[in-house]
């Protein structure tokens, strides 16, 4: 990892930081009659919206994604906030 850039550390320390906050975040709402099963959606499910969040330009102001349709040369971000969209395809306990 000699060649990585600044921009790079970046994003990992970013990615980091979004796991460390889904998994406390998960942990401080866990209730003992919640299965293990609801544990790990929702700890996927703010993990998954975090990063959504970051491509949507809300986490890091150093850090500015898109993300290109390799096929159809357009941005599928255009138009919606991802993780506005992603809430309605993931599963977490309610």
């Amino acid at each position: 990892m000699n060649n990585m850039q600044e921009i790079h550390k970046e994003f990992f320390e970013t990615l980091s930081s979004i796991q460390d906050n889904a998994v406390y975040q998960t942990m401080s709402e866990y209730n003992k009659k919640d299965s293990l099963e609801d544990l790990l959606y929702n700890a996927t499910y703010e993990t998954i919206v975090a990063i959504c969040e970051l491509i949507d330009g809300y986490t890091n102001d150093q850090i500015q994604f898109d993300l290109i349709d390799v096929k159809s040369n357009k941005s599928i971000k255009e138009g919606i906030q991802m993780h506005d969209a992603c809430a309605d395809y993931l599963k977490w306990k309610k």
